[in-house]
């Protein structure tokens, strides 16, 4: 008996052994200060921790075991141990390099998992933090500039839409995604890009060229992800920031957020709001203009301009993430958001829209949500992820000129995402390690749009609640893709198939079937440790279906409008090439990166509107395929240079060419053609400068330069007091639009530090010459900088500001 109680004892007492766990205490710093909130994972992801507020942190590892540590944190280089756990008295010390370039951020975009930038297969570029703080931006269309190939233009001088151009291309050829979603609708698009605050974004992520594989439609430009913050440790910023422009038109913002995390890291939420009031500014007010009559003559006492240039807006958001880790390889999260604005452009803006000569106005609301749930293996190496999206609009809007009854309309709608994916790394394959994606997705998009009344052009009778459009699409569509890394040469490849319906409850003729099948090659080639060499190709699409842009054009005249899709039409596709090189060195502390970046892209049966009345007075939209091909081809170039902590610079340019391959018609004239694409120069470029001359001041300088480009300008309003009679192809000056900043950061007390902050935006007032008055102006006709020279003040309050 003594004996068989002695091996049993024996037994167990050998699982204690095999299994006993050790403390081990770990701190983090960069030179002589320490780094808080670092992540510690161990074994490529199977478990880790966090560091506290001052850099320390504490692992529990089996006595006698060897591990592989890795400590990352933002702003600093990632530093990897191989480490054999002995004694509680063991202490591990991580001293980090600050990666004074940030060029190893995590991004998601280009393989849609998680990756450093240096090791992805295609170019990302990444707008962090630090420039949305240096150019003080409000939200996210002010910090897309500083991207190369990248420019943000206003398209309407009425309503102020922004829009986004990648390499050359036109905004609906950007696939713009929300934490890797498709939830910027048609509808959502238009205005999208100025609705999104800052305060809720944590980075934006931009792949320039063909992207279809993993994201559909319209990703022939390129693909911008905006990730929204998480939830990673305690902490809260509120600020605000007052701008203006004349003394009299004003931009305000307020914002705030704060992040909840439990003691044990489980479960965490972060919650954030902001609001926005702009002031209308008009440009011309010493400007004169005149009623014109049905005929075209200009009639009456001349008017003083009081058009708007930029819009009035009132934009508030509230939102929150939440996340719950049930264990090691279960986390649910969930977010909801919902934004609202109010936008009004045109003259006598505190009059009701149809008292007036002219207006553009939308009131929208946008609620949204989503749950995301992921599965991890025990051993890190299967990642399954599954999510639900689910986003309404509700915009109420005037369109209408010279005191139209009828400009007031409705649109709804209606976006769902859902879908599923797997990760697998499959280890070594073929010598190199093997990471393999595939996943199914579903989307629905719903617009529905009608005026709640119009003047029928024949009789005279008022129509009520007429509709312009309700139209559904429903996409299904399947991806895969596997990528090689080898030590020298990596090599992805990848395709998606889409299946689009699509169905027009209005007009049964525009139903639509597209299939459309996208393959992508990419290959990716280390010279050096330092220095690699990317080429990729991918095709993309673009399904024949309703944008909320056709929308906004057709309304504006407060008549019935009916789009009609040729039975023949077929989607938009596209061929695109590139080629990269980047160079990343450092000489003494001097750290330096370069990048050179040619590219191709080809875009066949281009959809063209074409626009003619029936003699019911209906304006008919026909929406059929161009026969000429549009063809944009250029080089980005980057340069980002860091001497030292106090100083870094970061400069973009392009150098491009974007025409049709035929002469393209833009205006009613048959003369009226070009080979140019229109509104988009051959030569743009941006940078960034921020310099700390003492501990507590940073100054910041930035810039964004536009070069010579062909906007149309058609008939209707007046220029300097003359009417405007014959369409024309203006070719633009250059613009040098130029910001400064100054800041102070002080602390406040033990938990709260304190920034103040001075600037100036568009320094030189870098704007147009000219500007079109009157209720018939051309309110296309607006290129260059956004807004004119502004003045702002700003104050943080936060835990975390550095």
């Amino acid at each position: 008996m003594k004996a068989y109680i002695t091996i049993i004892l024996l037994f167990y007492t050998s699982l204690l052994i095999a299994g006993d766990k050790i403390n081990i205490k770990g701190h983090i710093t960069s030179g002589k200060e320490h780094i808080p909130f670092a992540t510690i994972s161990v074994n490529d992801g199977a478990f880790g921790t966090s560091a506290d507020d001052h850099g320390h942190f504490l692992l529990s590892l089996e006595k006698g075991k060897s591990y592989q540590i890795l400590v990352s944190a933002v702003g600093y280089q990632p530093q990897e141990l191989n480490f054999t756990a002995k004694n509680n008295q063991q202490e591990i010390h991580f001293n980090l390099t600050k990666d004074l370039l940030q060029l190893n951020e995590v991004v998601v975009s280009s393989n849609r998992r998680e990756q450093s930038r240096k090791e992805t297969a295609a170019v990302v570029n990444v707008v962090s933090q630090e420039i949305f703080v240096a150019s003080s931006s409000k939200v996210v269309a002010d910090g897309l500039n500083f991207v190369s190939g990248a420019r943000v233009e206003n398209t309407c001088g009425n309503c102020g839409a922004a829009s986004l151009r990648l390499n050359g291309l036109e905004g609906p050829y950007t696939q713009i995604l929300m934490d890797s979603r498709p939830m910027f609708s048609g509808l959502v698009s238009v205005y999208g890009l100025e609705q999104i605050p800052v305060s809720m974004v944590d980075q934006i992520e931009v792949v320039r060229g063909g992207g279809s594989v993993l994201f559909g439609a319209n990703a022939i430009g390129g693909t911008v992800n905006i990730i929204t913050k998480a939830p990673q440790f305690n902490s809260y910023e509120v600020g605000t920031n007052m701008g203006t422009i004349d003394g009299k038109s004003n931009d305000y913002n307020a914002y705030f957020n704060t992040s909840v995390i439990s003691k044990n890291d489980k479960t965490g939420a972060y919650i954030y709001g902001s609001y926005r009031h702009r002031d209308a500014w008009n440009a011309n007010p010493n400007d004169i203009w005149y009623k014109v009559d049905d005929d075209g003559n200009a009639y009456g006492d001349p008017l003083k301009d009081d058009f708007s240039e930029l819009p009035r807006l009132k934009t508030a958001s509230i939102g929150t993430k939440i996340y719950h880790s049930f264990n090691d390889q279960n986390k649910l999260t969930a977010d909801l958001r919902y934004i609202h604005e109010d936008r009004r452009g045109g003259n006598k803006l505190n009059e009701a829209p149809e008292k007036t000569d002219i207006t553009e106005w939308i009131d929208m609301g946008i609620a949204s949500g989503s749950v995301n749930y992921d599965w991890f293996s025990k051993d890190k190496k299967t990642h399954i992820n599954a999510y639900s999206s689910l986003q309404y609009v509700h915009r109420d809007s005037y369109y209408g000129a010279n005191q139209a009854q009828d400009g007031y309309g409705l649109t709804t709608g209606t976006t769902y995402v859902g879908g599923a994916q797997i990760n697998q790394n499959f280890g070594k394959m073929f010598n190199a390690d093997s990471y393999f994606v595939a996943g199914t997705e579903y989307i629905y998009d719903n617009i529905f749009d009608k005026k709640l009344g119009y003047n029928d052009r024949n009789d005279g009778q008022y129509v009520p609640d007429a509709p312009v459009s309700n139209q559904e699409s429903q996409t299904v569509a399947v991806f895969a893709q596997n990528e090689w890394k080898g030590k020298k040469l990596s090599v992805l490849i990848g395709a998606r198939m889409d299946y689009v319906m699509i169905r027009d409850n209005e007009n049964p003729d525009n139903n639509k079937e597209v299939p459309s099948f996208n393959p992508r090659v990419n290959l990716k080639y280390n010279i050096t440790p330092d220095m690699q060499l990317r080429g990729g190709f991918a095709t993309g699409f673009r399904a024949p279906q309703m944008f909320s842009e056709d929308l906004h054009i057709e309304v504006a005249g407060g008549q019935a409008v009916r789009t009609v899709l040729d039975p023949d039409l077929k989607p938009e596709t596209s061929l695109s090439y590139n080629l990269a090189w980047d160079y990343e060195t450092q000489i003494g502390s001097v750290q330096t990166y370069f990048l050179l970046e040619g590219f191709h892209t080809r875009i066949k049966d281009r959809f063209d509107n074409q626009y003619q009345y029936l003699d019911d007075g209906t304006l008919i939209n026909y929406k059929r395929n161009s026969t000429s091909d549009a063809i944009v081809q250029g080089i980005n170039a980057e340069l980002k240079v860091a001497p030292s902590e106090k100083l870094n610079f970061q400069g973009a340019y392009t150098i491009q060419t974007a025409e049709y391959e035929e002469e393209n018609g833009w205006g009613d004239e048959e003369t009226s053609t070009s080979k140019y694409i229109l509104r988009t120069p051959n030569q743009y470029g941006s940078l960034t400068l921020n310099y700390k001359p003492a501990q507590k001041w940073t100054t910041s300088l930035t810039g964004v330069y536009t070069g010579s480009m062909h906007v149309p300008l058609l008939p209707g309003g007046f220029i300097n007091g003359q009417p405007v009679e014959n369409e024309s192809l203006i070719e633009t000056e250059t613009f040098f639009d130029m910001g400064m900043k100054v800041s102070y950061l002080t602390r406040l007390s033990k938990n709260a530090n304190i920034q103040f902050g001075a600037g100036v935006k568009n320094i030189f007032n870098q704007m147009q010459d000219q500007f079109v008055s009157g209720a018939d102006r051309d309110a296309a006709f607006v290129y260059g900088p956004i807004t004119p020279r502004m003045y702002f003040i700003e104050i943080k309050i936060g835990n975390l500001l550095n």
